[in-house]
């Protein structure tokens, strides 16, 4: 397994693409940002030399999680003792590295393990500071329950974690929400900015109206499965009505937990606790 990074520079944004390799193919990539002496979110633990090798290069002081999986926090532990960093995250994501992040198997093979890390909890209403900007918690739960994204007003910059990815999407890991994205979407539209920068997919322009295209995408989703759920229809049947095809190569080995059926069957679980 090898691990590889490459750096990008957007108006004053550095950001930098960590991948983990094997048998020749890349099976995970995630990106980290720097605005001043500010890192947003650490890699992999995989990644750790390299992540520690720009995190001195750019000399810095404090870090911000978007949430706990371990793409994102495998090295935060590692860097707030080794650079007297401090770092903040949702108060949520702040337990769950307390008592230490369970992940499975499969999660450890590829990322590497996240050490436990006493973070700082830091709430809406709070900031972030740097030299030259400063940074406004926003939270964006149905990714995952702990979900921040990060937003500079004066230049028009998110920092979206998670929550966008790609204008379409074929899988969810199986706690996911689409209504809550939904909403968390909806929440981050009414915000000023051009740039979308997500730990998987970068958008340093028209970054709204990406997010806008992810927006509509869920809502088209949400109400074809309804239409159907409606009619009695199970979700494996709902699958095959809309032409979605499973992987089946990722159902077996995450065990189920990412799948095509998991975006289904959350809009069934959504639907069913909101006429509980």
């Amino acid at each position: 397994m090898a691990v590889r990074k490459f750096n990008y520079e957007f108006n004053g944004v550095h950001y930098y693409r960590f991948s983990i390799y094997s048998l020749g193919s890349n099976i995970q990539t995630v990106y980290a940002f720097i605005i001043d002496d500010l890192l947003i979110d650490t890699a992999q633990r995989f990644n750790r030399e390299n992540v520690l090798k720009v995190a001195l290069e750019h000399q810095i002081k404090k870090i911000a999680i978007t949430h706990h999986h371990e793409d994102h926090t495998g090295n935060v532990g590692y860097l707030m003792q080794t650079l007297q960093a401090d770092a903040y995250a949702h108060p949520i994501c702040v337990k769950i590295l307390k008592r230490g992040y369970k992940m499975s198997p499969l999660s450890k093979m590829i990322s590497g393990s996240v050490d436990k890390a006493l973070l700082h909890p830091i709430s809406e209403g709070e900031q972030i500071d740097t030299k030259n900007y400063t940074i406004l918690p926003i939270y964006t739960p149905g990714h995952c329950d702990d979900h921040y994204c990060y937003y500079e007003k004066n230049k028009g910059w998110l920092f979206s974690g998670d929550l966008y990815v790609a204008d379409k999407i074929k899988y969810f890991v199986s706690n996911e929400s689409v209504y809550t994205q939904i909403e968390s979407i909806k929440k981050l539209l009414t915000l000023d900015f051009d740039s979308l920068f997500c730990s998987h997919n970068p958008k340093v322009e028209n970054g709204k109206i990406r997010l806008n295209n992810k927006l509509q995408f869920f809502e088209d989703f949400v109400g074809k499965v309804e239409q159907h759920y409606q009619q009695g229809k199970r979700s494996k049947e709902i699958l095959a009505l809309m032409n979605m095809k499973e992987n089946y190569y990722y159902k077996v080995i995450t065990a189920g937990s990412f799948t095509s059926e998991n975006m289904i069957k959350s809009v069934i679980r959504d639907i069913k606790l909101r006429y509980k």
